[in-house]
């Protein structure tokens, strides 16, 4: 980022789940040591973007955002 730039934040992500989804993402969070859900999901966005090590993990990945 260059000097005198501001860094903007926006808002991408509105979530409704159901009891039993909190639940277990609490669950999850208490496991990761995560304060926050905004945590959890920057910790999955930096795992979506991380460039798969082989043409077969990029086919596995592919095969599972298709189907």
């Amino acid at each position: 980022m260059k000097r005198g730039e501001k860094r903007v934040k926006r808002h991408i992500i509105s979530l409704r789940i159901s009891s039993e989804e909190w639940d277990s993402l609490h669950e999850i969070m208490k496991g990761l040591q995560f304060k926050r859900v905004s945590d959890l999901m920057r910790e999955a966005f930096k795992q979506v973007l991380i460039p798969p090590t082989s043409f077969n993990d990029a086919a596995a990945e592919g095969q599972k955002r298709i189907g």
